[in-house]
């Protein structure tokens, strides 16, 4: 009971498994993006915060820290 397949069917059957695992690939990929995007906004917000805060004398180090690399 072997159902004999032509080669453009195999062939169409082939890309479409391919397509849907590129796909599959793709979206679990945009999720760790959004994901990351999100923690780095979050951190930039902290970070923000927490230079509000700082004394004249610290925004001078945070000054010279960035240009000293």
């Amino acid at each position: 009971m072997s159902e004999h397949r032509s080669a453009k069917v195999r062939r169409i059957l082939q890309l479409q498994g391919r397509a849907a695992t590129l796909q599959a690939r793709y979206e679990a990929t945009m999720a760790r993006i959004a994901a990351a995007r999100y923690q780095a906004a979050e951190l930039r917000q902290q970070a923000l915060s927490l230079r509000l805060k700082l004394t004249p004398d610290e925004l001078c180090q945070l000054r010279r820290a960035r240009r000293c690399g």
